[in-house]
């Protein structure tokens, strides 16, 4: 890469955090002396500005341009095209950048939707979503840029982490992200709607369609990551409550209670000042887990671009905004004291919508009590699956027969949203109940039965692939002893530059039924550990999760025509 690239993406963030302060005076301008029409412009010089720091941060990995500190630590020459690209956000420093763009595009947008109306109610969104950006660009060009260089430079990287190489890493994290910018920018058009003293049936019908595209980008997030741990890490299980997992189903659920208190308060006037809340500790849970996931602060498994140097500043930017946001909240929501007109809300509706925050509040509980416990001078603990399995399943039940009785009155868009959540409880159970496994030894042509099926170790054979080696096992699954079924090829992989051994699970499915193994360790020459599963029912739960994405999707559909 040319010697003036990377600073040329540094100089595109500094310009981008410049801009950043010039949106908000002006947003803040245009909120106390509005004049003329909306301008986006500068919105969208500022998307411009961010996606051309992420284009040459692209073009570096691409190249291999190991003059840069994020290129040698997340990539390597033998890694191959797609994942070279995808570790733009596999890092602590390009993930930043992958949020702050977001944010700008989302931005971007409304502005650009927004051109030529009022300016109160959207200058003081921008002012507000500018708040954010700035702390975002300061945060990066400060603590995490990702254009530093590194003297002399290497001849190759230490490669991305193994656990990150896989397909869902090209789409999961900007899918997250962008809801989680979205969740943000529908706090901030909800703050500025109070301080506008716009009508509350008026502010929910501005904010439901972003809330709802949020949810369905942080459901289609969810649904690809949930995939990817059940194929990579070879346990056989979709979700494992990890506090990485948990940092994203928080703004999930609260999202789910956004909506549903969002359509009321359309409706109705009633729920506004909950409605409210629930939008803005949205958009705080997605900075909450911002600091989890990024501090190291909590084990995790998906411990990936950690930096414990720069928890401390995260959980500053999380408790200003917050602290910010709800004393906003406090000063402006008084206007929504009075109980309005309209017909109150079906006591199924609001029984789910406090459900889910009932939900939250558990995750939120079980995730954070390890740092608490830890600060009081308990020691290192951590809260797991059985516990989170045992509290909330009365939560779950309850919310089945909830929307079993909601779901007679709703449109359509919503019946199929809420047969997607029974859908997906029905995996969950059938996932759980139905799995069988096994552990054994085996050499070549030794067979094991395992749910009526017979799994027999065909052969092994040695791979070379990009950047690793790998020993694969060639495993025969049979019915009945005579019927082929599936043949599965587990492997044992050794990233060399990272010194770095996996095993790479494989799997086989009818659509209903699952058939997977997992390679172990080598106890003895010739000899293989190997674990075996048959498990029915897992792909419900990411089928029903596609049906509440496209509930939401046809309801934000209908909404728009309306």
């Amino acid at each position: 890469m040319g010697s003036w690239l990377a600073e040329g993406g540094y100089l595109c963030l500094l310009l981008g955090l410049a801009l950043s302060v010039v949106i908000l005076f002006d947003g803040l301008r245009q909120y106390w002396r509005p004049r003329g029409a909306a301008r986006a412009g500068s919105s969208i010089a500022l998307a411009l500005l961010l996606s051309g720091a992420m284009l040459i941060l692209l073009l570096a990995l691409a190249l291999n341009d190991f003059s840069l500190h994020y290129v040698m630590s997340h990539s390597n020459s033998a890694l191959a095209l797609p994942f070279r690209l995808a570790a733009a956000w596999g890092g602590h420093e390009g993930s930043l950048l992958l949020w702050s763009l977001s944010l700008a595009v989302w931005q971007a947008i409304a502005a650009w939707r927004w051109r030529g109306k009022g300016l109160r109610r959207k200058g003081l969104t921008l002012a507000l979503g500018s708040i954010i950006q700035v702390a975002l660009l300061l945060f990066i060009v400060t603590l995490s840029d990702p254009f530093a260089r590194q003297f002399p430079a290497p001849l190759d990287g230490r490669d991305l982490n193994p656990m990150l190489q896989h397909p869902a890493l090209l789409m999961h994290p900007p899918l997250l992200y962008l809801s989680y910018a979205g969740f943000l920018f529908s706090a901030a058009q909800l703050l500025a709607g109070l301080f506008c003293q716009t009508a509350p049936a008026a502010l929910a019908r501005l904010c439901l369609r972003n809330v709802a595209i949020s949810w369905s980008l942080s459901t289609a997030g969810m649904i690809l990551g949930s995939w990817w741990a059940w194929s990579e890490l070879g346990w056989g299980g979709w979700w494992f409550w990890d506090p990485v997992e948990n940092a994203s189903l928080l703004p999930w659920l609260t999202g789910i209670a956004s909506l549903h208190a969002l359509v009321v308060m359309r409706r109705s006037g009633h729920l506004s000042r909950s409605a409210t809340l629930l939008v803005l500790a949205t958009g705080l849970l997605t900075l909450l887990g911002t600091f989890i996931v990024r501090s190291g602060i909590l084990m995790s498994v998906h411990a990936f671009a950690l930096d414990e140097t720069r928890g401390l500043p995260l959980l500053a930017l999380f408790a200003l905004l917050s602290l910010g946001a709800l004393s906003a909240f406090a000063v402006s929501a008084w206007r929504y004291r009075r109980m309005p007109d309209g017909p109150a809300p079906s006591v199924w509706l609001v029984g789910g919508l406090w459900l889910f925050v009932a939900s939250a509040l558990v995750v939120l509980i079980g995730t954070l009590f390890p740092i608490l416990y830890r600060l009081t001078g308990g020691g290192q603990i951590s809260v797991g699956a059985p516990w989170f399995n045992l509290v909330l399943l009365p939560f779950a039940l309850v919310g089945i027969a909830l929307m079993l009785a909601a779901s007679r009155r709703g449109r359509w868009p919503t019946w199929l949203a809420h047969s997607g959540v029974l859908v997906c409880a029905a995996g969950i159970a059938s996932a759980a109940l139905l799995k069988q496994e096994v552990s054994v030894l085996l050499m070549p042509g030794e067979s094991v039965t395992l749910a009526g099926y017979r799994f027999t170790l065909q052969e092994t054979r040695l791979l070379a692939a990009g950047n690793y080696s790998a020993e694969q096992l060639t495993i025969g699954v049979w019915r009945d002893d005579t019927v082929p079924i599936a043949t599965l090829r587990p492997e044992r992989r050794f990233y060399s530059v990272r010194g770095q051994q996996m095993f790479e699970p494989d799997t086989a499915t009818n659509g209903w039924r699952d058939w997977y193994a997992l390679v172990g360790e080598k106890p003895a020459p010739g000899r293989y550990a190997v674990r075996l599963y048959v498990q029915s029912g897992v792909r419900l739960v990411w089928g029903g999760g596609v049906l509440m994405l496209l509930g939401a999707a046809f309801s934000g559909a209908g909404r728009k025509r309306q």
